[in-house]
């Protein structure tokens, strides 16, 4: 019973957590890394040709700060709008709360943050202008910032993550209710046998 606890708990991990994080960061192809920003400025606007055949392409913001960066939620940090023909394809505001910062270099680096703009899904052939821009984020300083594309990324289904969450716990639920039975169970004791008399 110990091994389908643990199987579950595997799975669980793997369509809770692992399989949308993975398909959400590195499916697919990149297209390339633009520079948008350095310090001291301006923030600079790219235009990048994509075609029919390149959807969904996903669309990250890598952002560097000089110092450490604390994210939240009502706080925007950068703000991104992608335009094709004149019409908005995308409109996001930048938090970098679901950001796990990464040295680049050595540990000691200067940490780099990672936020999605979306998908862009599906997509036309011709030019799309990315255009990034600071946010409302007082005392932010910002090194730099580029833009990244990969094309053909995997559509995350999120109605699988709380399937895979509910296995998590179902599994270490099961897992608990098994070690503590078996603390439970009583050691029998051989009687001692009595010499003598």
């Amino acid at each position: 019973m110990r091994f389908v606890f643990l199987f579950l708990l595997v799975l669980g991990v793997v369509f809770g957590i692992g399989g949308p994080w993975a398909a959400l960061n590195f499916s697919g192809e990149e297209i390339g890394t633009w520079r948008v920003y350095d310090r001291p400025g301006p923030y600079k606007p790219v235009t990048v040709t994509l075609k029919a055949e390149d959807a969904p392409v996903r669309a990250f913001v890598d952002m560097q700060t000089l110092r450490n960066f604390i994210p939240t939620v009502s706080r925007t940090a950068l703000t991104a709008v992608v335009t094709h023909n004149g019409k908005d394809v995308l409109v996001e505001t930048l938090n970098y709360t679901g950001s796990k910062a990464t040295n680049k270099g050595s540990p000691q680096g200067q940490q780099i943050y990672r936020d999605e703009i979306g998908d862009i899904n599906p997509a036309q052939d011709g030019d799309y202008l990315f255009t990034i821009g600071p946010g409302d984020f007082d005392g932010l300083e910002v090194a730099h910032v580029d833009l990244v594309l990969r094309k053909n990324a995997s559509i995350v289904d999120w109605r699988i993550m709380p399937a895979g969450i509910a296995l998590i716990v179902i599994s270490i639920a099961g897992l608990l209710f098994l070690r503590r039975r078996r603390g439970a169970t009583p050691v029998s004791v051989p009687p001692q046998s009595k010499w003598g008399r």
